[in-house]
């Protein structure tokens, strides 16, 4: 991958705001060199093990290239011209102190990869080991560092107006070009191949791209294609209902209508006192309280879950609970809607509602952090809804903690879950179906 493709790559997925004001990307810089810094502090204490400590790297890393082109982008500069400008200064830095420079540079009209640059710049390396000594991935790390150090200094500058800059883009290209060398320099030490750090990386900023795509606008559901009786309905309307057992707050769900109906006479008998199904009417799952010393809304807590099926078109949890398993597919069956997709399920809905105090209840979508986005992405790499972009979690997430909160302020209510609409409803009263 060249230079200029991975720069238009980042740019084309970078949200608006990212590229609004220099500052944008320029903090950005600083926020994930820092967390190197931290992975590797950890590591040199031995809190962090090498291959946990490696892919921190890599992540950051990622994060410090994409920020990079965003910042190069802003300021008129492309990272091909960056590069370029920089292993004709590196070399003839190593040539000064009698090191070995670069056999052959690149005419600077020449495309150049990430790969090659990577190449050509190892050449200029006075710390040539590499995934072997911890200290000599200290020495570029702290490289990083000192470059994004000077730029936010010189920037407060500009703001204080006493800067001594004249050429300010040409500080900045500079800069960057020194920030590229240690980037490559770091991912060489650590291991890491530099070009497959930004495809990673770019991967990762697809996931997160508000830009739709036509597969996840098109997709359905994850159980298109199976028999009518393991996929779950399109519309699911539920009744949440509270009453006080022991002084203690308890809710029940109901299921009033499914739509379509693969069940119109109940469940259907599988053998050995296990049914297939369900029955509309009957109450759906069991009673749920707050499971804590304090009360809170966690007794609505299933409205999490349905926020995950109706916007993301899945919920391991509540296939279980509709007896809607795919069990025409061992496999899918097993690894999809068995017991540990539920859990994780369950867990994350869980840590949500711990981080939704801090994130005003997630009452809109981008009130959900991408960090909390990349953690769930990481319980889910092995399942089907990894394919989702985050755009796609955070409305479900926030469409499922929206109608929480109101089954909590109206004592109970009325939600329609609508599949093809990507939509979660709360009502006082029934819902006209």
């Amino acid at each position: 991958m060249d230079f200029d493709h991975y720069q238009g790559e980042t740019v084309r997925l970078a949200d608006s705001n990212d590229t609004a004001h220099e500052l944008v990307p320029m903090l950005g810089l600083g926020a994930h060199v820092g967390e190197l810094l931290l992975a590797q502090q950890r590591y040199l204490s031995e809190s962090l093990v090498a291959e946990t400590s490696k892919g921190m790297v890599g992540r950051e890393l990622g994060m410090v290239l994409r920020w990079s082109a965003l910042l190069a982008h802003v300021n008129g500069l492309t990272l091909k011209s960056i590069a370029h400008d920089n292993l004709i200064k590196v070399d003839k830095r190593a040539r000064s102190l009698d090191f070995p420079g670069i056999a052959a540079l690149p005419a600077q009209t020449a495309i150049l990869s990430l790969a090659e640059y990577a190449e050509l710049a190892a050449q200029t390396d006075q710390e040539i080991t590499a995934g072997v000594d911890p200290l000599s991935l200290s020495v570029p790390m702290l490289g990083l560092a000192g470059e994004v150090g000077a730029l936010l200094v010189e920037e407060k500058k500009r703001y204080r107006r006493d800067s001594q800059v004249k050429n300010w883009r040409g500080f900045v290209g500079i800069e960057l070009g020194d920030l590229l060398w240690y980037t490559a320099t770091v991912a060489r030490h650590a291991g890491l191949r530099l070009e497959e750090v930004a495809e990673r990386d770019l991967a990762r900023a697809a996931r997160a791209s508000s830009l739709s795509t036509d597969d996840v606008e098109q997709k359905a559901s994850f159980d298109e294609g199976f028999p009518a009786t393991e996929r779950v309905p399109r519309q699911l309307h539920v009744r949440f209902q509270e009453r006080t057992v022991n002084g203690q707050a308890v809710v029940t769900m109901t299921l009033l209508a499914a739509t379509p109906n693969a069940f119109p006479d109940g469940p259907i008998p599988r053998g050995a006192a296990k049914f297939q199904g369900f029955k509309v009417g009957e109450s759906l799952g069991n009673q749920v309280t707050d499971n804590s010393r304090r009360v809170d809304a966690y007794r609505y807590h299933d409205a999490i879950h349905f926020g995950f099926l109706a916007v993301l078109g899945w919920s391991p949890n509540l296939r279980g609970l509709l007896r809607v398993k795919r069990k025409s597919n061992s496999v899918i069956d097993e690894t999809e809607d068995g017991a540990r997709a539920i859990f994780a399920e369950e867990g994350i809905a869980a840590i949500l509602a711990k981080q939704a105090t801090l994130c005003r209840q997630f009452e809109a979508p981008n009130l959900v952090p991408e960090n909390l986005l990349d953690f769930i992405a990481l319980v889910v790499e092995d399942l089907e809804v990894s394919s989702l972009p985050y755009r796609l979690w955070r409305e479900a997430i926030s469409q499922g903690f929206t109608v929480m909160r109101q089954l909590s302020e109206g004592g109970g209510g009325y939600v329609l879950a609508d599949l093809n609409a990507r939509s979660l409803q709360y009502s006082k009263f029934p819902f006209s179906t």
